[in-house]
């Protein structure tokens, strides 16, 4: 008999079946709104925000509450079946996949990524074993760092600082006013 691997059609419904049965065990009612939080979840690449997850269940339930989104994620977050990602003040996301793997989060526009390289957790888990006499079942790594969009928008702005800051020493040297550049305010 050949292994079949699940679709990802399977794959998913199973994830989703998962949230479903830990919020039932979790004494939720399975409503219509819990079941499209749960798929939505279930078929995201992305690491929504509760705002995310909440205008996506909208467009389908548009009576839903905030609320019901919250108190959700929070339950499924309770119980181990999402990871909250703190991204900073007001920056919160849900990691929905379970697999190890690194999340690189951007410090200026707060994207997050997956990398799913080898992170040699094979060799830390039998040090931290080894060493502590400790049972690893899990681990959580995140990187935080600027993407290439924001490293080179950021580039962009030093340039057209130092470029203002030379215009403004060439025109005090020759005792020329200086412009008032659009963001400045000399009043």
């Amino acid at each position: 008999m050949q292994n079949q691997t699940p679709s990802g059609t399977e794959q998913t419904k199973s994830k989703e079946d998962i949230f479903l049965v830990g919020l039932r065990r979790a004494g939720m009612r399975i409503t219509a709104q819990r079941r499209t939080i749960c798929a939505y979840l279930a078929n995201t690449d992305s690491h929504p925000s509760p705002y995310d997850v909440y205008q996506a269940v909208a467009a389908e339930h548009p009576s839903i509450s905030r609320a019901t989104v919250y108190n959700t994620l929070n339950t499924l977050q309770q119980l181990g079946l999402i990871v909250e990602i703190s991204v900073g003040s007001d920056h919160t996301h849900y990691d929905t996949d379970p697999e190890p793997h690194v999340n690189v989060i951007c410090l200026r526009c707060h994207k997050i990524y997956d990398y799913e390289g080898d992170m040699g957790m094979d060799a830390l888990y039998t040090a931290v074993q080894e060493e502590l006499d400790f049972q690893p079942v899990g681990a959580r790594v995140t990187l935080v760092g600027f993407c290439s969009d924001c490293r080179t928008q950021r580039r962009t702005e030093i340039v057209a600082q130092w470029t203002e800051q030379q215009t403004e020493q060439q025109a005090t040297a020759s005792g020329k006013p200086v412009p008032a550049s659009p963001e400045r305010n000399d009043d």
